[in-house]
């Protein structure tokens, strides 16, 4: 025999009562908001923290460091979402702003210090980064001032680019060209399928539209209601697909064609590409530089022979 005691804590009632299903609270529970996202921290922080910041060190020329640090700070920042830090954080700039507003002197005499620390880090970042840019520059020049040497090798002509010779260093304009021709063929193919799509969707609407027409036409010349006005039938009149858009001159279809045709162009001005030759003065250069290569490899060999049998004698 089963016990008829439930398992869950709800009194036991007899079996002919029904069990009423949990009253639900009418007030919703609110969703819960991060703080930063919260207008009672959001903003209290910008018009009682940060504005009077930048207002109380804007009239000021002595403390433009503090202002610029200040901004600076509160950008870097802006990301913080951890509550302790963010709290420490706003604790700080709240004793910066009762210091400023202060008249006494040793809060004075404790932002003219503040300042002068700021202005010594600041001058700092400065040289660092205008000595990181002429370094910068300067590694750039040297880049453009090597010239770019033939190494004995070549670049076969594929879709992308025709023969070329190898350099070191590698021009950066050679592999900017290949990887847009890659990328401009990959979109082309991509739009010439959905031309190309869109054309049989326009030519089975078309022929869809022409059988509807011709079966209409059809009963209207059983009933004797087709005649012929000048030579001139009257169907042909009313067929819409023969009439001329003056968008579109050459038919209904003639714009898509237009694109497919400059697009397959495209794709035979890569196949010829691929096709191409070298000509007989590229390939005497490449001759000469390759010779020029393997004589200096021997060269360089030899040095280090004659360097090593040096050491043993």
């Amino acid at each position: 025999m089963t016990s008829r005691i439930p398992q869950s804590l709800r009194p036991i009632l007899p079996p002919h009562v029904p069990i009423a299903p949990p009253a639900r609270s009418s007030i919703a529970r609110p969703a819960g908001v991060p703080f930063y996202r919260d207008p009672g921290h959001a903003i209290p922080t910008k018009w009682a923290l940060y504005r009077p910041l930048l207002r109380l060190t804007s009239h000021s020329p002595d403390l433009a460091s503090t202002r610029r640090e200040i901004k600076v700070r509160w950008r870097e920042t802006k990301g913080l979402l951890s509550i302790p830090r963010v709290k420490a954080f706003l604790e700080e700039f709240h004793d910066l702003l009762d210091h400023l507003r202060s008249d006494t002197v040793q809060c004075r005499e404790e932002v003219r210090i503040l300042e002068e620390k700021l202005r010594e880090k600041h001058q700092k970042i400065d040289h660092d980064l205008v000595l990181a840019q002429e370094t910068r520059a300067l590694i750039e020049q040297e880049k453009k001032s090597i010239k770019p040497k033939m190494t004995g090798s070549f670049h076969r002509p594929t879709l992308f680019n025709p023969p070329l010779p190898r350099l070191k260093p590698q021009p950066t304009s050679i592999g900017a060209m290949i990887h847009n021709r890659l990328r401009a063929r990959e979109r082309r193919i991509e739009r010439r399928r959905t031309y190309a799509g869109w054309l049989t969707d326009m030519k089975l609407e078309v022929g869809f539209w022409k059988s509807i027409q011709s079966s209409n036409t059809t009963s209207s010349g059983a009933d004797g209601l087709v005649g012929v006005s000048n030579g001139v039938r009257r169907d042909d009149e009313d067929d819409w697909s023969k009439s001329k858009d003056p968008r579109s001159p050459g038919g209904w279809d003639a714009i898509i064609k237009n694109e497919l045709r400059d697009m397959d162009e495209r794709f035979q001005r890569e196949n010829r590409r691929a096709e191409m030759v070298f000509d007989g003065g590229l390939l005497d250069r490449i001759g000469r530089a390759r010779e020029k290569k393997e004589r200096w490899w021997m060269g360089l060999k030899e040095r280090e022979k004659a360097e090593k049998e040096r050491k043993e004698a």
